[in-house]
């Protein structure tokens, strides 16, 4: 079984209807999983950017499961949890039906496909949180918390992680390795000491998650570049592959995995 991963799409419609198109037109995806910053709710037209998006999975056969990033209307969504039938028995978050082909996963939302088990660890901080207004596009509920992090450590091994961050060094791709090493030595976007220190606090806490998890593949976006690296974490007895995507139009925001090998398949 093979499955589609598409990296950041920040409400772009061109954007997101090409990379289900490039999913669609393979013939051999059912399932594809965004891995956060779809940008929900948010943008001039929110409603017309999702209906293009389900419409686009209606025509290739699609369906699309969002992992939140930080760049969602988090208000929407935690009112949207915040009603009973969002919720299962013991409490648990379940999926949010978006649209009739589209759906957006909690942090720490758990299920098997392909005899594949799967962990979903949404968000990241926003480290242009200082550049933003809240309540209008950013919303604190973007962070990822202990408390998430605890549950899915409690929660055991899944093979295959998605996440929207990034796990820190020595775990990230040589890429975003770049990026972090240029943010403490040159800072060239002059991000400013808070906002550093609010980013890194995140990242620290999702490679917390990773480890304790040990996947054998990891996914993310995030830092819009793309990568791909093997990792050895902390007690495991296996490596794990890290996959970074690409943002937008980016031909590399859109990767294939096959559950048999977990590999990209070459086709």
């Amino acid at each position: 079984m093979r499955i589609g991963l598409i990296g950041d799409l920040e409400g772009e419609t061109d954007a997101a209807v090409g990379c289900l198109r490039v999913l669609g037109e393979r013939g051999d995806v059912e399932v594809a999983y965004q891995l956060g910053d779809l940008r929900f709710g948010m943008g001039a037209d929110p409603e017309g950017y999702l209906a293009a998006i389900d419409s686009a999975c209606d025509a290739y056969g699609l369906t699309l499961v969002c992992v939140p990033g930080n760049h969602e209307h988090w208000a929407r969504l935690d009112a949207m949890w915040a009603d009973p039938r969002s919720r299962s028995d013991d409490g648990s978050l379940l999926p949010l039906a978006l649209a009739e082909h589209v759906s957006m996963v909690p942090r720490g939302h758990r299920w098997e496909l392909g005899g594949r088990t799967f962990l979903a660890l949404g968000s990241a901080p926003s480290i242009n949180r200082h550049l933003l207004t809240e309540g209008v596009d950013w919303w604190p509920s973007e962070a990822l918390l202990d408390e998430h992090v605890d549950a899915a450590i409690a929660g055991g091994h899944a093979e295959v992680m998605l996440t929207h961050d990034s796990p820190g060094s020595p775990y990230c791709v040589p890429e975003v390795e770049g990026i972090l090493r240029g943010n403490v030595r040159h800072n060239p976007m002059g991000w400013p000491a808070a906002s550093l220190a609010y980013a890194d606090e995140g990242m620290t806490r999702l490679t917390r998650a990773v480890v304790g998890v040990q996947p054998l593949l990891l996914a993310h976006g995030h830092f819009h570049v793309a990568g791909e690296d093997r990792v050895r974490l902390p007690g495991a007895p296996h490596d794990t592959t890290v996959w970074s995507l690409a943002a937008r139009q980016d031909p590399d925001t859109v990767r294939v995995l096959d559950l048999d090998t977990l590999t990209d398949p070459v086709d």
